[in-house]
């Protein structure tokens, strides 16, 4: 399925999920999140902040901050670049509409990057907005451990198609599978 069309049935089909199949998923994926040694190991996490039906990562983040972990979390700069900055409870409202931090750029190493995505399929490729920020970003930390959480509605079957600038992820954890 190509990339515009795999977005727009995703999209739609996100949108129709009831809050109460969005906690439930949520909830479950933060279990099997819990148990992947990579995410066990890290010192520093970089999650994201659940924006129009995403899974709900409030509770991932809470738990990072309180296992003394280094949670940061991703800020778009301008038309092609996003940084990590560590999360200090100081947030604005980016232009996008969703909840970012505020702070300096974190530079330090980090572990896993908790990655949200608008498709996957079953081979861990990842269609994300479309800007790029995520695919350019994994290039500046190649040896984080990049964990995909999705809903299993997200998973397109079929296969999506890539192009050379898209990253696959490592794993991909649903409320039904961990894909690795």
């Amino acid at each position: 399925m190509n990339k515009k069309e795999a977005r727009a049935l995703i999209k739609e089909k996100r949108m129709k999920l009831s809050q109460e199949y969005i906690d439930n998923a949520s909830n479950k994926i933060f279990e099997k999140l819990m148990q992947n040694e990579d995410f066990k190991n890290a010192k520093v996490i970089m999650s994201y902040m659940d924006f129009k039906n995403e899974v709900k990562t409030d509770k991932i983040n809470d738990f990072i901050k309180k296992s003394g972990k280094i949670l940061v979390l991703p800020k778009v700069t301008d038309k092609e670049t996003m940084i990590a900055i560590e999360d200090k409870n100081q947030y604005s409202i980016s232009p996008f509409g969703n909840k970012e931090p505020d702070g300096e750029e974190y530079k330090g190493d980090i572990g896993v990057i908790i990655t949200p995505g608008v498709a996957f399929d079953r081979n861990k490729n990842r269609i994300g907005f479309g800007r790029g920020y995520y695919d350019r970003f994994f290039i500046k930390y190649p040896n984080a451990k990049k964990i995909a959480i999705a809903f299993e509605e997200q998973i397109i079957d079929d296969g999506i198609e890539t192009d050379k600038y898209d990253k696959k992820v490592d794993i991909l954890i649903t409320e039904k599978n961990i894909i690795k």
